[in-house]
């Protein structure tokens, strides 16, 4: 059992922008100090209400205090930007790590952050395959030929190369079933491929997506993955009390927006927009005492078989002490727990 910590880096805009970065700073070295072995962050704009960080630029400037960590992606949404750029960066990245860094990406779900850029929504599936197709081949080919719909290029090297040979691994992110068996069509097991799952979704829904993405898997004649990696919201308090009063208002309102967003409605197909907070709390988010929340997660374990736990553990507005609690909680007290459970 490995364990990921997720840079969530949505903050309110103004001083505290500035104070959340030096944040997830203070997150990582406590997070690799307790034993976790690996940091990841997703993906948005910051535009709106609300501050995005940059994924791979911050990732860039947490290397260092992630020496020895695996870093990842979880998920970049490719079809945003322009795959020599993501080639370029990853490949930065992957240096800076150490080899160790995997690009993790998807399609996307949320309409209004292609339409911002100026990018048709429809087009996205298309040009996330010829950007995964693309950013590969610059990886282990010289003067790359690529006529495409969206990205075209002739004769084109990429001198700056990833430290991993023949490239670093990629996550494919999809919570729908299409999603997992495009994920398992994309997926080079040899290279360290796997699909990750989402946070948003029931225990069940998720099992039953591992499981397809295995038999597809199958029945393209492919290995199984050496890692299943999976996102889980997780907050870890002296007691099941406490936590909820101290995190379930940020939990709240995060999910709010998201459910604004279309993340119910769109991703997990609830048929509405926005879940109350019992809701959310059954089954989608981890939360208790060490003991209550090693029990939940060694039961995501058995139905899901992941491997690598990625733990969301912060929400715009929440108190760094709440953040740093639940790291440190995970750290010493249920990754042993589970450790010694499945080893």
């Amino acid at each position: 059992m490995q364990f990921s910590v997720f840079i969530s880096s949505e903050h309110n805009p103004g001083p505290e922008a500035t104070t959340g970065f030096a944040g997830h700073v203070e997150q990582i070295r406590l997070a690799r100090e307790v034993g976790f072995d690996g940091v990841a962050m997703g993906n948005h704009l910051s535009y709106g209400e609300t501050v995005w960080f940059p994924t791979l630029e911050t990732l860039m400037r947490i290397a260092p205090e992630a020496e020895g960590m695996k870093m990842a992606s979880c998920v970049l949404i490719l079809p945003l930007y322009h795959p020599l750029l993501v080639a370029q960066q990853a490949a930065l990245l992957d240096i800076a790590s150490g080899g160790r860094f995997t690009l993790g990406v998807a399609p996307g779900w949320q309409q209004d952050e292609f339409k911002v850029l100026g990018i048709d929504f429809k087009t996205r599936m298309s040009r996330f395959r010829e950007s995964v197709e693309l950013i590969r081949r610059l990886y282990t080919e010289k003067g790359v030929t690529f006529a495409g719909k969206h990205f075209n290029t002739e004769n084109l090297t990429l001198v700056l190369q990833p430290l991993q040979k023949p490239r670093p691994p990629m996550w494919f992110g999809g919570s729908v079933d299409p999603a997992i068996k495009r994920a398992a069509e994309l997926t080079d097991t040899a290279l360290g491929d796997t699909w990750v799952a989402s946070a948003h979704l029931h225990t069940s829904v998720i099992a039953g997506q591992a499981n397809l993405y295995r038999e597809s898997l199958d029945k393209l004649g492919k290995p199984q993955p050496k890692e299943l990696p999976l996102l889980r919201n997780i907050v870890v308090a002296p007691d099941k009390e406490t936590a909820i009063r101290e995190a379930g208002p940020y939990l709240a309102a995060s999910y709010k927006v998201f459910g604004q967003w279309g993340v119910f409605s769109k991703v997990a197909g609830l048929g509405k927009q926005t879940l109350e907070l019992e809701e959310l709390l059954a089954d989608r988010i981890i939360l208790g005492s060490p003991e209550q929340v090693a029990e939940q997660l060694l039961e995501l374990a058995h139905a899901t078989g992941f491997q690598r736990l990625i733990t969301r553990i912060q929400w715009v507005g929440m108190e760094q002490r709440i953040v740093l609690r639940t790291i440190e909680l995970l750290g010493t007290k249920v990754l042993p727990m589970l450790r010694k459970e499945l080893g």
